[in-house]
């Protein structure tokens, strides 16, 4: 491999940099230098050949050194003081990006690692935020989703209880506040929320949940196709219907109004 930094730091000169500053330049220079000709015996050209074009790039005495001054100065600015004109904090972005991934190339190991670093980062992030974005920030899906809200029975005893009938059937009775409740399973406890579908298909335990018929009425929203439930299908030996969720009735039926009845 040809030895760049000599002719580099000869032509560097004119600048009278600080030593580690000239070492730090004639080392990414030399790389830059190293790329060319890499590339230029990719493309078929030999050793000599690659060498004097690559070396053009250094042409002229005071041509680096006049190339590099702009550069210094964006790459040296003083520090902000308060009381100082302002100047752009931006400026010199694209040439520290372009030496940043300089120097990320000649450390493939540790650039693996800052790539993987921030992919798991920036992927933990998204799912908190999407997480917090979906419960907190964004609103229900629900007309007036400011006037809903969920009401469940707590004993002394940890954790929480599925309400209990008689209860619900009290408060319903006392209400003065709400204009509509409907009554559903709680999908937490597995009993009353797993069921299984059989068909043509292999049985599927599927997610469920039980309520009253006026459920939908409740959160006053209507079905793709078909209906929800009527009035005394929720009583014992009636509750035979069932409305599809929208993922359901795309995976088993592909989206067929077929699957009606």
């Amino acid at each position: 491999m040809p030895e760049w930094k000599p002719e580099i730091v000869r032509r560097l000169a004119p600048l009278n940099l600080a030593p580690a500053r000239e070492a730090e330049i004639a080392e990414e220079l030399a790389q830059h230098l190293e790329d060319r000709y890499q590339e230029l015996l990719a493309s078929g050209k030999r050793d000599d050949q690659a060498f004097s074009t690559t070396i053009e790039e250094l042409k002229g005495e005071d041509l680096l050194a006049r190339s590099l001054k702009p550069v210094e100065k964006e790459a040296y600015r003083e520090p902000f003081a308060s009381g100082k004109p302002g100047r752009n904090v931006f400026a010199g972005v694209v040439q520290d990006i372009r030496y940043a991934f300089r120097m990320l190339r000649k450390s493939p190991g540790f650039t693996a690692v800052a790539i993987l670093t921030l992919a798991l980062g920036i992927g933990a992030n998204t799912a908190i935020f999407s997480v917090i974005n979906s419960v907190l920030l964004e609103p229900l899906p629900f007309k007036n989703p400011a006037q809903l809200v969920s009401l469940r029975e707590t004993e002394s005893a940890p954790g929480d209880f599925p309400l209990d009938g008689a209860d619900y059937l009290d408060w319903q009775a006392q209400n003065r506040t709400l204009s509509l409740t409907s009554l559903y399973t709680q999908a937490f406890f597995a009993s009353a929320a797993s069921y299984s579908t059989s068909g043509e298909d292999v049985p599927e335990a599927v997610a469920a949940i039980s309520t009253q018929a006026n459920f939908f009425e409740t959160l006053d929203i209507q079905p793709l196709i078909g209906r929800t439930f009527a009035k005394g299908e929720d009583a014992a030996g009636k509750d035979h219907e069932v409305v599809l969720s929208y993922g359901f009735w795309q995976r088993h039926f592909a989206g067929s109004p077929a699957a009606l009845g």
